[in-house]
């Protein structure tokens, strides 16, 4: 299974940072606009490309969570 990245957005930026990450050649991008967070499967992007998009708050890598 791939890893997927959770990136928190500043608000009112879902719709540009999204358009941008397409941009980079992310396909699977799923948008939670309640919590302003957009989670994506990168391919052959790198973190700290996504960390440059404007309205990007921060990346992180998912990981799972045992209790």
């Amino acid at each position: 299974m791939k890893s997927k990245w959770l990136i928190s957005v500043k608000d009112g930026s879902l719709n540009t940072v999204s358009n941008d990450l397409k941009k980079l050649g992310i396909k699977s991008i799923e948008t939670l606009e309640s919590i302003g967070v957009i989670m994506v499967v990168p391919t052959n992007q790198k973190m700290a490309d996504v960390k440059k998009i404007n309205g990007v708050l921060s990346v992180e890598e998912e990981r799972d969570v045992n209790i």
